[in-house]
């Protein structure tokens, strides 16, 4: 069933803060959200709740649609009475958050787009373009074994060129599906991109971001704070990230101190450890959390700037990079070919 989630919690946040009971604001949402697929989306759920069942558990059926932590702060919000809050935090982070995704595939759509049309034509040099123009230089010139060895060290570069970049683009694919299926892959490979300098950095910011925003949350709920750890770790994506707060989760509900375990795992910046000792001492955590997510806004928003300023100039000198290399090895010897004829 493909719904939009964030469509939904803007009108579900509109709606609460009207004032409107549970029931009315859905089925009022209903008919706002006339599509198909919505309006028998929320449907089912109108039906969940009438029937007595709570809100977040009603969610928790419709798959991967929604997070464990968006399901967990909507059962909080139904606990604390307080579910129109909930919808509305929900709906300005689910916003943020699309906002930055499409910073970033804007800022490298177009060079990657340029370079992959590069890539492309080196492919369709290989498979289709030189074996004509193979055919071509040996009708006019039988005897020439020269133009036969031309020919042939032509057609092994750029052969051997192609077969590197399907190469280098099969193993991405592979990397992909490894780290879908396999949690140990997932940890190593997601491990060493947060060691990558640049890469690491930006990985970092968006998946703190998204953590605190969650503990935020959690935190004006008087959540506990070892559960809030457990609950807030499930928005983080980067499965490195995501162990090395649940090990937390484990040393604070051992009897350690939080400020103390986010400093002696060196894999999270000294800004977050701070900010927890801070906490710590003051008791004041949903404080320290919006510091943290206030701050990490920011961070994300400086750190895409600067990735896609400088991604661009990088993908350009690929691209360059690739259109000399035709030029070398097909367009130069074409010429050199046609002089011999």
């Amino acid at each position: 069933m493909r719904v939009n989630t964030m469509l939904f919690t803007q009108t579900m946040s509109s709606l609460l803060s009207a004032s409107l009971p549970l029931q009315s604001a859905l089925s009022i949402c209903s008919e706002i959200l006339n599509g198909r697929q919505e309006r028998k989306f929320i449907r089912k759920i109108l039906k969940g709740v009438n029937e007595g069942n709570r809100l977040g558990d009603v969610l928790s059926e419709f798959g991967g649609m929604f997070s464990p932590l968006y399901i967990a702060l909507v059962s909080i919000g139904e606990e604390s009475g307080n579910l129109a809050k909930v919808f509305e935090r929900l709906s300005a982070y689910m916003k943020a958050s699309r906002k930055m995704k499409q910073k970033m595939v804007q800022s490298l759509a177009y060079p990657m787009l340029v370079l992959a049309t590069a890539v492309l034509v080196v492919f369709v040099l290989v498979l289709f373009v030189m074996p004509r123009l193979e055919g071509i230089f040996m009708a006019f010139s039988e005897s020439s074994q020269q133009i036969v060895v031309k020919l042939e060290e032509m057609k092994s570069n750029l052969t051997f060129f192609a077969v590197m970049l399907g190469v280098l683009l099969l193993s991405s694919i592979v990397l992909f599906l490894v780290h879908r299926l396999s949690e140990e892959a997932a940890y190593f490979i997601d491990s060493m991109a947060i060691r990558i300098p640049v890469v690491g950095n930006v990985c970092k910011a968006l998946q703190i971001h998204d953590f605190s925003f969650a503990m935020k949350i959690l935190s004006d709920a008087h959540f506990p704070l070892v559960d809030s750890l457990v609950q807030a770790a499930e928005v983080v994506s980067n499965a490195a990230l995501r162990r090395a707060l649940l090990k937390i989760g484990e040393s604070v509900s051992d009897g350690d101190d939080i400020g103390e375990c986010f400093e002696r795992n060196r894999v999270f910046p000294r800004y977050l450890s701070v900010w927890m000792k801070v906490a710590e001492k003051n008791g004041d955590a949903s404080r320290a959390f919006n510091e943290i997510y206030e701050y990490y806004s920011m961070e994300c928003e400086n750190l895409l700037s600067g990735v896609s300023e400088f991604a661009e100039p990088i993908f350009i000198l690929l691209t360059g990079g690739v259109i000399v290399l035709v030029i070398g090895q097909f367009v130069i010897p074409v010429f050199n070919l046609l002089g011999a004829l």
